[in-house]
């Protein structure tokens, strides 16, 4: 049996294609009984309406908001962080009607999917200088916000006080006494986990903020740049790695500034496996505030974000975008120093 088309349907109910297609685009057009008729003959007839792909290429539109990822889907749907953003955004996506697709294009990738992706817009998300992925997005001229991303004059942009952020927890750290101090990030360096100088820089714009920070907070405080750990990822993996490293370095620190919640739970876990105490022999502070980082034992000491609001405002500022008619808006939402009980004073000598 063929498959039934738009003109099947038409054909059966006596009328237009066009009556057919608006039965399922445009039911506005249509009174209430010829289009229960025509829907009732397309099920029967096995027609499940025009095809998506046909509709955007004759209107323009997809109704569809992409987010473009650097690090690989897996994380973007696992990493706590990404996963509360990415619902901000859904929030605000689905409230104007727009559906959300995730496109990744990993760190030395092609510029692959993001060439071909079927979205009307896009917020490009902590994506590193030169992304092969924002270049496709830029060739194909698709309306952008940036989130986490070196500020552009010409594209509405949502970012954190990140520098702030790395200043309020190394500054906490060295007001509770601490001198040799150690620093988690990621993205500092090629290869695995690695010690890289205190001047290392980054390609991502949020890791130079928080270095940028960081370096800040020393020069404030009188003490030399902390050890400097580079990361892959901010996983709790990774963490494990860093402590390793600044625990068996010249200088063991008792006071660790991390990049993120998950590398800082991985570094307590390397701390308990040699019988250290957090925070009675090294104090350990990460950055988010994550739901985890108020359940964990002991509870994080972070720095909070405002990760949902930052999606939401991102989705909204797209939409807006979309509709036309408005001047870039550029945004930097606050950060919260949040003490809890994994950092306290060093141990005495």
């Amino acid at each position: 049996m063929a498959k039934a088309t738009l003109l099947t349907v038409a054909e059966a109910v006596g009328v237009s294609r066009t009556t057919v297609s608006n039965a399922f685009s445009r039911p506005d057009q249509l009174s209430p009984e010829l289009r229960a008729r025509i829907l009732a003959a397309a099920e029967e007839l096995g027609y499940s309406g025009p095809s998506a792909s046909a509709a955007a290429l004759r209107t323009g539109r997809t109704d569809t908001i992409g987010v473009l990822f650097t690090d690989s889907l897996r994380y973007a749907f696992t990493d706590a962080v990404a996963t509360e953003f990415l619902a901000g955004i859904a929030q605000s996506a689905e409230d104007a009607g727009f559906a959300l697709t995730v496109v990744s294009t990993p760190h030395g990738a092609e510029r692959g999917p993001m060439a071909r992706a079927m979205v009307d817009g896009l917020i490009v998300y902590s994506v590193e200088d030169e992304s092969p992925g924002l270049d496709a997005a830029k060739r194909r001229g698709l309306p952008m916000v940036w989130v986490d991303v070196e500020p552009d004059p010409a594209v509405p942009s949502v970012n954190v006080a990140d520098r702030e952020g790395g200043l309020l927890g190394l500054t906490h750290l060295i007001e509770l006494g601490h001198r040799d101090l150690g620093v988690v990030g990621v993205g500092m360096a090629e290869g695995g986990c690695q010690v890289v100088p205190a001047s290392a820089t980054s390609r991502h714009h949020v890791v130079r903020e928080r270095l940028a920070g960081w370096a800040r907070a020393a020069r404030r405080g009188g003490t030399r740049l902390p050890a400097t750990i580079s990361c892959t990822e901010a996983t709790r993996e990774q963490g494990v790695l860093a402590a390793k490293l600044l625990l068996d370095g010249k200088r063991p620190p008792t006071g660790i500034a991390c990049m993120s919640d998950g590398l800082a739970f991985g570094v307590i876990d390397e701390l308990r496996s040699r019988g250290l105490r957090v925070p009675e022999d090294v104090s350990v502070i990460g950055y988010d505030d994550s739901a985890a980082s108020r359940d964990s034992t002991p509870p994080l000491t972070t720095i909070a974000q405002p990760v949902l609001e930052k999606g939401a405002l991102a989705g909204r500022l797209l939409v807006d975008t979309l509709a036309g008619g408005l001047e870039p808006a550029h945004h930097t939402l606050p950060v919260q120093l949040v003490v809890r009980g994994s950092t306290g004073p060093p141990p005495r000598t």
